[in-house]
């Protein structure tokens, strides 16, 4: 069994230094913990929601599974006959950190040491993948506190042994299945990106604490890696889906550099795959108040705030920076200076990330639809939104377009766990034309992939049951615009 803790000393510089750092943060913490989000009246609940754990990971663990990365059935019988018992794997979990260890260390939203994955190549491979899982975000503390009680918020929930799923193509549009993968459950509800060295109070919680730690459980997976043959890498590819597909636009770069410093020659590239959120408000304009941050009317579709303020809500709340231990692009803030949130959703941020990266995504996702749209398109006008926000859509991934080293397979199918190996435009399947991306045989707009047809390309798409349904003729529908 795999199950160390690895000592941050390396990052501490002396206790004169830490406690320097501890009397800064306490003097923080008193005066604000969220300014950039809100005021403090926002934080004062006016009712406390009630936490489900098991109702929690129903609505936000990520319902793309392994088979929605891949092409290879690794689990097909040969025979008809039963299978023979297996034995169950080895554990392969690597614990960092936690609370106790100090203020700098890996910690999940418990406290708890931060938990990931290691699966060795098993054929000396030099080829890498970094898989970020998913799971949506907690948009306010008490929103955190439930999930730190649940495996999107403690490692004490997680189990020994996980699988990762490389990323890297073969030329013919498969992937390889062996590579040294590193698989990074979502701990911190903020796509790695927040930290604060203290605990974070829970408003009208007197003895409740959380810990914001995300992009300390980043750093310290690369240092893992490095410490266990990352220098001898010739292709590593950073992915992730959903808030992960989010996590891969926010880190790419940050990853490339870690790896090009000890192994200078790799070729680094970016796979998010749903994790193009848009800036976008909902359907019936609410904004979560009077009640507010913290409040049952906050996070609820249908009531709640839109998505881009529950976003700015988390860069205060998260402590979202864009120095050495921030999760944001410091060009993208010299865009935003009174916006810093901004640099937080990847429409926004995506110019300013040097690493090419090849988007697998929907413009009619269904997560967006549900959770920021919000509308289960039942009635004429909620299908006429829904039309329009595939158009928003494109119209705000035409940043992407404009970059030349980029690619994508944007698909009309309604899905969030799309089965990319299955879904084809211009004769070929997502990952072949990944593959092409990846290998130079398309450039520039040759690696630019969209579906034009509206939802379910005109309800043509059946995607194995993956696509969800959509009422009527969308085509009578889209002739209003």
């Amino acid at each position: 069994m795999i199950e160390s803790t690895m000592k941050m000393t390396s990052l501490f510089k002396g206790v004169a230094t830490t406690a320097v750092l501890l009397l800064i943060s306490i003097l923080i913490a008193s005066t604000t913990a969220t300014a950039a989000a809100s005021a403090a009246d926002d934080r004062a609940p006016a009712r406390q929601r009630p936490c489900n754990p098991e109702a929690y990971l129903a609505q936000h663990e990520e319902s793309f599974t392994m088979s929605s990365l891949t092409n290879n059935n690794e689990n097909t019988l040969s025979s008809s006959a039963p299978a023979a018992p297996t034995p169950p794997p080895p554990p392969n979990r690597i614990l960092v950190g936690g609370e106790d260890v100090g203020p700098e260390a890996p910690a999940c939203l418990d406290g708890s040491p931060y938990g990931f994955y290691w699966q060795p190549s098993q054929t000396n491979s030099t080829k890498w993948t970094v898989q970020i899982q998913g799971g949506g975000w907690c948009y306010d503390e008490v929103d955190c506190l439930c999930r730190a009680s649940t495996r999107l918020g403690s490692s004490h929930a997680q189990p020994d042994y996980s699988r990762c799923q490389c990323l890297n193509p073969n030329p013919d549009g498969s992937i390889d299945l062996d590579c040294n993968c590193l698989y990074l459950p979502y701990s911190d509800g903020a796509s790695f990106s927040g930290y604060r060295p203290l605990p974070h109070p829970v408003p009208g919680n007197a003895t409740a604490q959380i810990w914001f730690r995300g992009i300390k459980n980043l750093d310290a997976v690369m240092q893992f890696a490095v410490d266990h043959g990352l220098n001898s890498a010739t292709e590593f590819v950073v992915t992730g889906g959903s808030a992960g597909g989010l996590s891969t636009f926010l880190h790419a770069d940050r990853v490339a550099q870690r790896v090009r410093q000890v192994a200078p020659s790799a070729k680094v590239h970016a796979a998010p795959v749903v994790g193009y959120f848009l800036d976008h408000d909902n359907f019936k304009h609410t904004t979560g108040y009077p009640g507010g941050p913290n409040t049952p009317q906050w996070s609820t579709p249908g009531t709640g705030a839109n998505y881009t303020m529950w976003m700015k809500y988390i860069y205060g709340m998260q402590n979202l920076t864009f120095g050495a231990d921030g999760g944001l692009t410091a060009a993208c803030h010299a865009k935003y200076p009174d916006q810093p949130h901004l640099c937080f959703m990847s429409p926004h941020m995506n110019v300013f990330i040097n690493t090419p990266f090849f988007v697998f995504n929907g413009k009619y996702d269904a997560w967006q639809l549900g959770n920021e749209f919000q509308s289960g398109w039942t009635t004429k006008a909620e299908q006429l939104g829904v039309l329009q926000y595939g158009k928003d859509f494109m119209a705000q991934f035409a940043a992407v377009q404009s970059q030349s080293k980029n690619g994508a397979f944007i698909t009309s199918c309604i899905c969030h766990g799309c089965y990319f190996p299955a879904l084809k435009l211009h004769n070929k399947t997502a990952y072949q034309h990944y593959a092409d991306w990846y290998y130079g045989k398309t450039t520039g707009a040759g690696s630019i992939h969209i579906d034009t047809r509206t939802p379910n390309g005109d309800n043509t798409i059946t995607d194995m049951g993956r696509c969800s349904k959509w009422p009527g003729n969308p085509s009578a529908l889209a002739h209003k615009f």
